[in-house]
């Protein structure tokens, strides 16, 4: 570089010239552009107007001659000659020794206008590279995954936020297929060879919703965007961003919206059904009842009165649950020790668990944490929870029953060995009415989730297939007394 040149000959920068000629070089005279590009002007021979030299005026040593400024500077190696008379330059050539190098006025503005395009160029690049570092520093401050897929359908760069997702440096993304990380983009991204094919990408923008189970086999729901990068000047697609951003706090929000106009939509059903169904189901109830006691029918008859008397039981049983689940209640709220809660449950369905070989491990917080919310209520929610663990091994397993304090939230965990939960089950689990259960009504984790929400608590589930399910109730920190 022009700049490296120049600092190797630093201090060695003699001048001459007339006085109105200096002002070609005022780019070089200048300090700070001397000091940027390491020139030092040791000294100058200047004549006025009037052929006398100048003894002052400048910031460096004014000389009569040239041999006393040589004599008095013998570091000089090179003198420019700035008034470009030929007098002055045929002596100058004449006088001045071997090893001191002579630039004449053509020479010296060419130097300059070299000099001015490399700061030019410096300034530029230093300009860019600021741009780009505040772009950068920008980008990797989103919370989302971002990608810039080239023309041949590989990822050019991407941000730090999809770098640590990937568990990856970003040179090692570099180049990658980005469908390895997204498939979901071929749904609306045309694919040719199993590759992007950015060029015959759609010119509008595209969009989808997609979700997935993390490494805990808690869902996570994203959206993808897919955003084309047209050529100036043509309609042409040369590059794609592709911005994939977590929204599965907004969809829970949404669901629980959702779920609560289903709620109010059931609750507005419950008092037709309790009107229109129980009564005449109380009735069948009792007729069966009396008829079961009738020693004029035969045993065969007998029999399908109590199908008939069962099934009305039947009935009556999901009615309460369906007004137990709907009804507005006022809950009382007290502080409660959920270990003490755990071992209760527990002392309930050992046996169970011992008659099904199940493996029960207790890991309770030996500080036994203190929630806000009803321990019959919650004793009731962790017994569904052990429940269904026990229905999902049949044939026995493991069983940990868990506590603990997170953030604002004391916790009950339940966590079984069973076959896990698979995504498309694991997003209707709540779901009022949503069984996969051969004789189930679907209200039973639905109700847990109502109970803890009413306490100001919610429910967590993770599962993974073949890995077993886990669900914890989560209640409201007590205030310290």
């Amino acid at each position: 570089m022009l700049e490296d040149f120049i600092s190797i000959k630093k201090d060695c920068i003699g001048i001459v010239g007339r006085s109105f000629a200096l002002s070609a070089l005022s780019l070089l005279l200048h300090e700070s552009s001397r000091e940027a590009a390491g020139i030092s002007i040791e000294a100058g021979v200047i004549i006025d107007e009037s052929g006398s030299p100048l003894q002052e005026g400048h910031d460096f040593p004014l000389y009569a001659d040239v041999d006393s400024m040589l004599s008095a500077h013998p570091s000089i190696e090179m003198v420019f000659e700035l008034s470009g008379e030929p007098e002055l330059v045929g002596r100058l050539r004449s006088s001045l020794p071997p090893e001191v190098a002579l630039v004449e006025l053509p020479a010296a503005r060419f130097f300059l206008r070299l000099h001015a395009t490399d700061r030019l160029w410096i300034a530029c690049k230093a300009n860019l590279m600021q741009t780009q570092a505040l772009f950068k520093s920008v980008v990797d401050q989103f919370p989302e995954d971002i990608m810039i897929v080239g023309p041949d359908g590989l990822i050019l760069d991407c941000n730090n936020h999809f770098s640590e997702r990937a568990g990856k440096p970003i040179y090692d993304l570099q180049g990658n297929n980005p469908l390895k990380f997204y498939e979901s983009l071929s749904s609306i991204c045309p694919v040719k060879d199993g590759l992007i094919d950015v060029p015959a990408m759609p010119r509008d923008n595209k969009e989808l919703m997609f979700s997935e189970s993390d490494e805990h086999g808690k869902m996570q729901y994203y959206r993808l965007y897919a955003y084309p990068i047209i050529e100036e000047g043509s309609d042409n697609v040369i590059q794609l961003v592709i911005i994939c951003r977590n929204i599965t706090e907004r969809t829970m929000i949404e669901q629980r919206l959702q779920q609560s106009e289903r709620m109010a939509t059931v609750g507005e059903l419950s008092a037709y059904i309790a009107h229109e169904i129980r009564n005449p189901l109380m009735a069948m109830g009792g007729f069966a009842k009396v008829l079961i006691n009738d020693e004029s029918i035969d045993s065969a008859g007998r029999e399908k009165i109590q199908i008939i008397l069962e099934e009305a039981q039947r009935l009556d049983r999901l009615l309460k649950s369906i007004l137990s689940f709907v009804r507005s209640r006022d809950v009382e709220k007290n502080n409660i020790d959920v270990n003490r809660v755990a071992a209760d449950a527990m002392q309930l369905l050992s046996l169970g668990c011992q008659l099904q070989e199940i493996e029960v491990e207790m890991d309770l917080d030996p500080f036994h944490p203190l929630g806000v919310g009803g321990a019959e209520q919650v004793r009731q929610c962790l017994i569904n929870l052990v429940k269904n663990s026990m229905e999902a091994m049949p044939d026995g397993g493991r069983l940990k029953i868990s506590s603990g304090i997170s953030g604002k939230h004391v916790w009950l965990e339940v966590r079984d060995s069973g076959p896990g939960i698979s995504d498309d089950i694991r997003s209707h689990v709540f779901d009022p009415f949503y069984s996969s259960k051969v004789n189930g009504n679907g209200l039973g984790l639905p109700m847990v989730k109502k109970i803890m929400e009413e306490f100001g608590g919610g429910v967590e589930l993770a599962s993974r297939p073949g890995k077993g399910t886990s669900v914890a109730l989560l209640l409201r920190k007590a205030p310290v007394a």
